[in-house]
């Protein structure tokens, strides 16, 4: 996935992406991980080695268009993912807060994205994923959930494809290109 990324500019990725992160996805392994349901939802146990978060957090920050963060990840308890404003989406349901579309809680490893209410149901059904519990009361988007950490190799490529397509739907031309192959589509059938 991640060389999907970094071989073609974010702007060029097509559609087949997009459906690797919905009904695409293998079934995660194992029981889900214990979680502590509140307004701070986060991941108890089954985190996997640390070596795996950090490296999709490092990769991810390193993603076209995605702010600056501060440098050191050993200084934070928390980092937020947020799309430059020249590329946000105008839709509130595919942002946390402002151009935040991911969050990672880094003292509990605990993995907070928006997507698309497809890729989210997708998520959940293969236990990757549960339903924030904030969105029961409308406080966050309906597609908020809580991501499992990777535990290992496969479960890493995995948490790439649901970042990109978080990442994915909360830009601007994820949008231009739906709408450019519609009016292609409307011209084609006249």
């Amino acid at each position: 996935m991640l060389d999907t990324i970094r071989r073609n500019n974010a702007e060029e990725v097509g559609r087949t992406t997009w459906r690797l992160a919905s009904e695409g996805l293998p079934m995660r392994k194992g029981r889900r991980p214990k979680t502590i349901i509140g307004p701070l939802h986060i991941q108890c146990n089954d985190h996997g080695e640390r070596k795996y978060l950090n490296q999709l957090l490092n990769d991810v920050l390193a993603w076209p268009y995605i702010e600056p963060t501060s440098k050191s990840l050993n200084d934070l308890d928390r980092v937020s993912i947020r799309l430059q404003e020249s590329v946000a989406a105008n839709d509130f349901s595919a942002f946390i807060h402002d151009t935040e579309f991911a969050r990672v809680h880094l003292e509990a490893p605990t993995i907070v994205m928006v997507l698309p209410l497809v890729c989210a149901h997708w998520a959940m059904v293969k236990r990757w994923a549960e339903p924030h519990y904030l969105q029961s009361f409308g406080l966050v988007p309906a597609g908020t959930v809580i991501v499992y950490t990777p535990r290992n190799r496969e479960e890493l490529e995995v948490c790439y494809s649901l970042f990109f397509e978080s990442y994915y739907s909360a830009s601007k031309f994820a949008r231009e290109v739906a709408v450019q192959a519609s009016r292609m589509e409307q011209q084609i059938a006249y």
